[in-house]
C-alpha cells in the first residue's frame, strides 16, 4: 500500500513537472518578445533620429557649400575691384546687392537646418544612454560638444555676415572720393574669415555626418544580433523544457504501468508428508528359500 501511495505522488509531482514545463516554455518565448519589441522601439528611436539628423546634416552641408562659393566669389570682386574703387564703384553695388539677396539668406538657412540637428541629437543621446544600461552593449552617441561649438561659430559667422553687408552698404553710399583702399581691405578681410568659419563648420558638419552613418550601421548590426540571440536563447530554454517534459513522460509510463499490474502472490508450499518405504523383506527370508537341489 505504501508503494503504490509513493507511486501515486511520484505521477502527481511530474504532471506538476510538466505543466511548469509548458509555462516555461510559452514564459521564454514571451519574454524574448517583450524584450525583442522593446529593443525594436528603442533602436527604432535611435535610427529615427540618426535619419533626421543625416537630413538635416546633408542639407546644411550643401547649404555650406553654397554660401563658401557665394564667398569666394565676392572675395575675388573685391580683390578686383581693389585696384580702383571709384571706377568700379558699381561692381561694390552689385556686391552689395548679391549679398543682400544671396549671402546672406543662405546663411540664415543654416543656421534654420542646424537647428533640428541638435534637437534630434539630444533624442539620439538619450536613447543610446538607455539602450546602454542593457547588458553588453556600450554604444556611443555623437558628441553634442562638436555641434555647440558649430552653433557657435554660426553666430559669428551671421556677426561676420552682418557687418560685410554693412560695411558694402555704406561703401556704396559713401561719394567716390571718400572710397579708400582700407574698405577693400576691411572686405577682403570679412570675406576671408567669412570663409574660414564656413570651412570649419563644413568640417565639422562632414564629421557629424560620418559619425551618424557609422552609428547607424553598427546600431542596425547590434539590432540584428541582439534579436538572434533571443530567439537563441528562447530556442535553447524550450529544448531544455523540452528534455524535462520527456523524462517526466518516461517517469510516468514506468510508474503508471507498475500501479497499473496486479501485484504478485506469495503461493505457500505445504510441506510433503513422510511417505514409507517399500516393504524389505524379512530377516532370514533367504534362508527359508529352499533351493530345487535341496528339495
Amino acid at each position: 500500500m505504501l508503494k503504490k501511495i509513493g507511486r501515486i505522488l511520484i505521477l502527481v509531482i511530474a504532471v506538476l513537472v510538466i505543466v511548469l514545463s509548458l509555462g516555461g516554455i510559452v514564459g521564454a518565448w514571451g519574454i524574448s518578445s517583450a524584450v525583442s519589441n522593446l529593443t525594436l522601439k528603442v533602436f527604432t528611436v535611435i535610427q529615427g533620429g540618426a535619419e533626421i539628423v543625416d537630413t538635416a546634416v546633408g542639407r546644411v552641408d550643401t547649404l555650406v557649400q553654397t554660401a563658401r562659393s557665394e564667398v569666394q566669389e565676392t572675395g575675388e570682386m573685391i580683390t578686383t575691384a581693389a585696384s580702383n574703387l571709384q571706377e568700379n564703384r558699381p561692381v561694390l553695388t552689385a556686391l552689395s546687392e548679391r549679398l543682400e539677396t544671396r549671402l546672406g539668406p543662405t546663411v540664415d538657412k543654416v543656421q534654420e537646418a542646424v537647428a533640428p540637428v541638435r534637437d534630434a541629437l539630444v533624442t539620439v543621446s538619450s536613447a543610446v544612454s538607455f539602450a546602454n544600461s542593457v547588458p553588453f552593449i556600450q554604444e556611443r552617441a555623437p558628441r553634442l560638444e562638436q555641434l555647440e561649438q558649430t552653433l557657435s561659430q554660426l553666430g559669428g559667422l551671421a556677426a561676420d555676415v552682418q557687418q560685410m553687408r554693412t560695411t558694402l552698404r555704406t561703401a556704396v553710399t559713401e561719394k567716390a572720393d571718400q572710397l579708400t583702399q582700407g574698405v577693400a581691405t576691411a572686405l577682403t578681410d570679412l570675406a576671408a574669415r567669412i570663409d574660414g568659419r564656413l570651412a570649419s563648420i563644413q568640417s565639422d558638419v562632414q564629421t557629424l555626418q560620418s559619425e551618424i552613418t557609422a552609428l547607424q550601421e553598427r546600431v542596425q548590426a547590434l539590432q540584428s544580433r541582439l534579436l538572434l540571440t533571443y530567439n537563441l536563447i528562447a530556442l535553447a530554454a524550450t529544448l531544455l523544457f523540452l528534455w524535462v517534459i520527456y523524462s517526466q513522460v518516461v517517469v510516468i509510463r514506468h510508474h503508471w504501468s507498475r500501479t497499473k499490474s496486479p501485484a504478485p502472490q506469495t503461493v505457500e508450499v505445504e510441506p510433503a508428508s513422510a511417505t514409507t518405504a517399500p516393504d524389505q523383506p524379512a530377516e532370514g527370508s533367504e534362508s527359508q528359500v529352499k533351493t530345487p537341489t535341496e528339495s
